[in-house]
Parts: C-alpha cells; sequence; structure tokens
C-alpha cells in the first residue's frame, strides 16, 4: 500500500507541475496574440474586450483547479475534519507568526490555509488532502484514503490540461509564424477590419516574436523530457 501511495503522490506532484506550466503557456500565448493584434490595429477603440475570444476553441480563460463539480468532491467525515484542523495549526496567520518563516513561506502557508478554509466550506476534501501532503502534515488517514484523493485531482489536471491543449492560445505558443499570420487575419477577418494589410500583420507577428524570445525547439524538448518522466512515474 506504501508503494502505491508513493506513486500517487509522485505522479500528483507531477501532473500539477505540468497543469502549471500548461497555464503559463496559455497565458503567454493569450498576450502575444493581443501583443499581435495591439500592432496590427492600434486603435485602442478597436481592441474592446478580448478580440480573439470568438477564434478561440475554447474560452479565454486558463481553467481553475479550484472549479470543481460538487459532484466529484468526497463528503466531510470526522477525520477530515481533523485533518482540517490540523492544516489550520499550521497555517494560519495567527500561528504562522510565532514561527521563524521567510516571507515566501509565511505567504504560501497563509494561501494554504485561505484555499483550506474555502475547501472546507465546500467539502471539499480531496483539496484538504493535497494541503496536508503539501506541507507533510500527518493526515491520520489511511493510505489508500490519500492515494484515491491524489489520483482523484490528478485526473482534474489532466482534464484541464487537455482544455489548455485545445485552446488557440496554447496552438499559438506551439505553431509557426505562418500559421501565427493566419491566426491574425482570421482574428482581422472575424472582427471586420477589412483595412488590414498582409504586410501588417506579418511585421506584427515578427515584432511580438522579437520582444519575446523562446523557440518553438525549446518547447519540444521541454515536452520530450515530461514524457520520458511521466514514463519513469508511471
Amino acid at each position: 500500500m506504501e508503494g502505491e501511495l508513493s506513486r500517487a503522490s509522485l505522479f500528483f506532484r507531477y501532473i500539477r507541475e505540468e497543469n502549471e506550466h500548461h497555464k503559463m503557456l496559455f497565458e503567454r500565448g493569450k498576450r502575444e496574440m493581443l501583443e499581435s493584434l495591439k500592432h496590427v490595429r492600434p486603435d485602442p477603440a478597436a481592441l474592446q474586450g478580448d478580440p480573439t475570444q470568438e477564434s478561440s476553441r475554447t474560452s479565454s480563460k486558463a481553467p481553475d483547479v479550484e472549479n470543481v463539480d460538487s459532484a466529484q468532491k468526497s463528503p466531510i467525515d470526522a477525520d477530515i475534519r481533523k485533518l482540517y484542523r490540523k492544516i489550520v495549526q499550521e497555517t494560519h496567520p495567527d500561528k504562522t507568526d510565532k514561527m521563524s518563516l521567510t516571507l515566501k513561506e509565511s505567504e504560501k502557508r497563509s494561501n494554504a490555509y485561505k484555499r483550506a478554509a474555502a475547501a472546507m466550506a465546500s467539502r471539499d476534501s480531496d483539496t484538504l488532502v493535497e494541503i496536508a501532503v503539501d506541507f507533510e502534515i500527518n493526515t491520520g488517514l489511511d493510505d489508500l484514503m490519500i492515494a484515491e484523493s491524489l489520483r482523484r485531482r490528478s485526473k482534474i489536471l489532466e482534464d484541464e490540461i487537455s482544455k489548455i491543449k485545445s485552446s488557440v492560445e496554447w496552438f499559438w505558443i506551439h505553431t509557426t509564424e505562418e500559421r501565427k499570420i493566419e491566426i491574425i487575419k482570421e482574428i482581422c477577418k472575424r472582427n471586420g477590419w477589412i483595412y488590414i494589410t498582409d504586410d501588417q500583420i506579418f511585421d506584427a507577428v515578427r515584432r511580438v516574436a522579437g520582444e519575446h524570445p523562446g523557440s518553438r525547439e525549446d518547447l519540444m524538448l521541454r515536452a520530450r523530457e515530461s514524457m520520458q518522466k511521466r514514463r519513469q512515474i508511471s
């Protein structure tokens, strides 16, 4: 059972890191697309709202791991209530003020306390287990229960990654300059910007690429390393 818990914990930490990485790519893609559009169409009145929204394959907002359907949440029992109190002892500002913590660590615990309080209010036991594992708090729970909880969290994170990968913002980061130009053309067309020339779009995409260095090769290398790590964990 200890081996099963170890594997579940390792995979959860891996997939959470991947989730954060892909959210970062999503935000970067959205930022670069908007900057390209601003260079193409510098009139502020033309950029009210988010002109990329209709072109996205998904909503122009990265999914939020805390926004989980209630059907996926486990009921709060006595053991989970005890676990919540343990987390409070380690993360509440009144408690952490008496600890010798760096500012970064203090903020991390404060954020964890807020997440724990929200999880308790919404009966989200899986988030409480995750926080306890992060801070190496003795959960007092059965190893099988902890492993199942981490697997549920991992599934939610994997689903979020799939949604991010289906977005035009994520695609932007991974595609070629030629495809980026086609994306901007399509956005201009959908917004009725009929007087935009191909040269304007080309210059805008090139300009933003120069302001944000980083190659597709770097992303591909990182993706290969991630797959190797996943195979090792699995």
